[in-house]
C-alpha cells in the first residue's frame, strides 16, 4: 500500500488529510487509528464487491463503525460491451445502507465523474 497527504479545506479550516492505502485486510491496530475508511470496488468485478463486504465485516469486528466515517466507491473505468457492469446501483446502495453512516459514490476517471469528491 501507499501513503498520501493532501491539505483540504473543511468549513473554512485547513486540515491535513493522510491517506493510507491498505493492500490487505484491516487489523486491530489499523482500526484503532482510522478516522474514516473508503472501501473501493470495481463495478464490473463481482469478486471485488464481495471482498469489500468481507473487509467491512472484519473492520467491524475490531471497531464500532458508528465511530468512523465510511464511504463506498464503485469505479467504472473499464465498463464496455465486452466488459459489462455487473454490480447494479441498487446492490451498491443496499450495501452502503447495511454499512450504516456510509456515503456512496460512483467514479469514472475516464469521464471525470466524481473524481474531485
Amino acid at each position: 500500500g501507499g501513503q498520501f497527504k493532501r491539505e483540504v479545506m473543511v468549513d473554512g479550516q485547513s486540515h491535513l488529510l493522510l491517506i493510507r492505502e491498505e493492500g490487505g485486510a484491516p487489523d486491530a491496530k489499523f482500526a484503532s487509528w482510522a478516522d474514516a475508511v473508503i472501501f473501493v470496488f470495481s463495478l464490473e468485478n463481482e469478486s471485488s464487491f464481495e471482498e469489500v463486504m468481507q473487509l467491512h465485516t472484519l473492520f467491524s469486528s475490531y471497531r464500532c463503525t458508528s465511530e468512523v466515517a465510511l464511504a463506498l466507491v464503485g469505479t467504472q473505468d473499464k465498463i464496455s460491451s465486452s466488459n459489462p457492469r455487473v454490480i447494479e446501483d441498487a446492490r451498491a446502495q443496499a450495501l452502503c445502507g447495511d454499512m450504516k453512516r456510509c456515503l456512496y459514490y460512483e467514479t469514472c476517471a475516464t469521464y471525470g465523474l466524481n473524481v474531485d469528491r
